[in-house]
């Protein structure tokens, strides 16, 4: 029985990681990864992903089983039955292109989408873009400003009761801070 093998996307496309592999578990072909996606859904048996590799190459593979031990997810590949045939995927990513990334419920949103939103008052004064977010309490923004007095980063954090208006496809968070949190 041969093994189903999905067609990658093109090479243009943009990759989504949802997993990391971290190390074999057991003799028969199982993998401790760390799951990076919120929907476990994606791990079901018979979906497809592509193991991407530290240095870039890419791999076709089929989820046969997933399941959650502890803060660990444990797959398994279809086809890879053996502790030898998965030595070698420590440090992979488990991928899906971007395309086929879920889609969030209203008002959820991805950190990468995040990422190059600009920052405004809720008046319309610019604060700055978001350069990073950070897992901490739900998520921070982490903003920086660049203009005539140097370069300042502002810790926001990714709340409805201060980010009230995020718009992702216009690349803008509207804020209304409390008092003090944008301070020196």
């Amino acid at each position: 029985m041969s093994t189903p093998q999905p067609e990658l996307p093109p090479p243009d496309e943009a990759w989504v990681t949802i997993a990391r592999i971290r190390r074999p578990r057991g003799l028969r072909g199982e993998v401790v990864a760390t799951s990076l996606s919120d929907y476990p859904e994606r791990f079901a048996p018979g979906v497809s992903v592509w193991l991407r590799a530290p240095h870039g190459a890419v791999r076709a593979a089929v989820i046969e089983t997933a399941w959650f031990h502890k803060a660990n997810l444990i797959l398994k590949f279809v086809g890879l039955n053996h502790i030898n045939e998965v030595e070698s995927l420590v440090g992979y990513r488990v991928c899906v292109p971007l395309s086929a990334r879920v889609t969030p419920p209203p008002d959820e949103f991805f950190y990468d989408e995040l990422i190059g939103c600009r920052v405004e008052l809720v008046e319309g004064e610019s604060v700055g873009s978001v350069v990073n977010v950070t897992p901490d309490g739900g998520g921070v923004l982490v903003v920086e400003q660049v203009g005539a007095n140097g370069r300042r980063e502002y810790l926001i954090p990714f709340v409805r009761a201060i980010c009230t208006e995020v718009d992702v496809t216009a690349k803008r968070i509207r804020i209304a801070p409390p008092e003090g949190l944008l301070d020196a």
